[in-house]
């Protein structure tokens, strides 16, 4: 099934959760609702709640499948147009039946390496055995895999969302904010763009600050200044809106997110 890449949503429909993919949208959709506000289609954890208003990130990637130091996934080598990509997981992670389901291969080394695909499937395997990595039908491979090119396999990052937790390190990048409660294994819309709640940190924000995620507070946000960012670890602080309307500290505040 094949969906556009936009779609437009009424007033409320951003505020569902379920058991099950919203009109079986994938991992990743957006929707637009008629006064701009862009969200996209993403899964909660599934043993973690999501709370509205506060900032959520990617699950962790795994470095045994590709996402390491070390080159643990070797493909075999692959004709230009193949869809279908057979790799040997090293490490000691197996690999769970369409576990990468709309995630993305990146060719990590050797012949091909520099490009990513899309996706569509993957069987499960054992570490040590083969695994089939079948993409999407129109991107096949561009340039051939050789005997030693090594690959790395992503998860959708809309897949097992969860909360920014406290501390300078995430475990993955910023995704967007529930509007909703949303619960653990349950799928929801997260908001990327325009005016909705965040959470602020212990320090208020102020009118036209931007804001980024707190390392102090989970799930909240904290106002870019000169004090807030001098200790900070910056290739961690990335802008992901202004302030549009004030509160108090660990209230909420309305944010004109642009998360991207």
């Amino acid at each position: 099934m094949s969906f556009p890449n936009v779609i437009y949503g009424r007033y409320g429909q951003e505020k569902v959760a379920q058991s099950t993919a919203i009109n079986s949208f994938p991992y990743g959709q957006i929707m637009v609702l008629p006064d701009g506000r862009e969200f996209v289609h993403a899964r909660a954890q599934t043993s973690t709640a999501l709370l509205p208003g506060q900032v959520q990130v990617a699950g962790s990637s795994i470095p045994d499948h590709g996402c390491g130091t070390a080159d643990q996934l070797l493909a075999n080598s692959a004709a230009i147009g193949a869809t279908s990509i057979v790799v040997t997981a090293g490490g000691t992670t197996a690999i769970a039946a369409d576990y990468y389901v709309d995630g993305s291969m990146g060719v990590r080394d050797d012949t091909g390496e520099g490009l990513l695909y899309r996706v569509k499937a993957n069987n499960s395997t054992a570490t040590g055995s083969t695994c089939t990595v079948t993409l999407e039908p129109t991107d096949g491979l561009k340039v051939a895999l050789g005997g030693t090119t090594t690959v790395s396999l992503r998860r959708s990052p809309y897949r097992d969302v969860l909360v920014r937790a406290t501390g300078s390190a995430m475990v993955g990048p910023v995704v967007g904010v529930p509007v909703v409660a949303v619960s653990a294994g349950f799928y929801t819309w997260l908001q990327r763009r325009g005016l909705g709640q965040g959470l602020v940190a212990a320090t208020t924000v102020v009118i036209g600050q931007p804001v980024y995620a707190s390392s102090a507070t989970a799930g909240a946000v904290a106002g870019f200044n000169q004090a807030s960012t001098a200790t900070a670890v910056y290739n961690e602080v990335e802008s992901l809106g202004s302030c549009h309307a004030i509160s108090g500290s660990t209230e909420y505040a309305t944010i004109n997110w642009n998360i991207k």
